[in-house]
Order: structure tokens, then sequence, then C-alpha cells
């Protein structure tokens, strides 16, 4: 697994979920489209996560709704 797939915004959330030797949090959105999109453009003009470090957004089983997850490697 890459040092850098984590933070890789083409990776799939599930890729997100892969077990890694270093520890990460992550924050996972899951809901509409649209307000998955505009949580993380909001979670961005907040300082908290840049957009590109997202995954991508796909749909998940349940219909209209996508999810999306956040990695980041958590600091010692």
């Amino acid at each position: 697994m890459s040092e850098n797939l984590p933070n890789d915004p083409r990776k799939s959330p599930a890729e997100a979920f892969t077990i890694s030797s270093k520890p990460a949090n992550r924050m996972i959105l899951i809901g509409a489209s649209e307000w998955v999109r505009g949580t993380i453009h909001r979670l961005h003009c907040l300082g908290i996560a840049e957009v590109g470090l997202w995954s991508q957004v796909i749909p998940t089983r349940n219909p209209g709704e996508v999810i999306s997850i956040l990695t980041r490697s958590r600091i010692k």
C-alpha cells in the first residue's frame, strides 16, 4: 500500500478502510449528494479539510445516497 494512498482522492471509499501499518483517523460523510458535497466545501472553508483530500463521492446501496471519506495519518 502506498504511503500517500490515504490522502489520494482517486481512491474509492472502500480503499480508505484498508488496514495500514500506520494509525489513521477517518471522517465519513454519508447522505444526499448535494449535502455531502456541500459539507466537504464548508469544511474546506472552515480550514478543517481541503476538498482534494476527500475520496471521490460514490453511491451507496441506498437510493439517492453517497459516501465520501477523508483519511488522515495520526500525529504522535
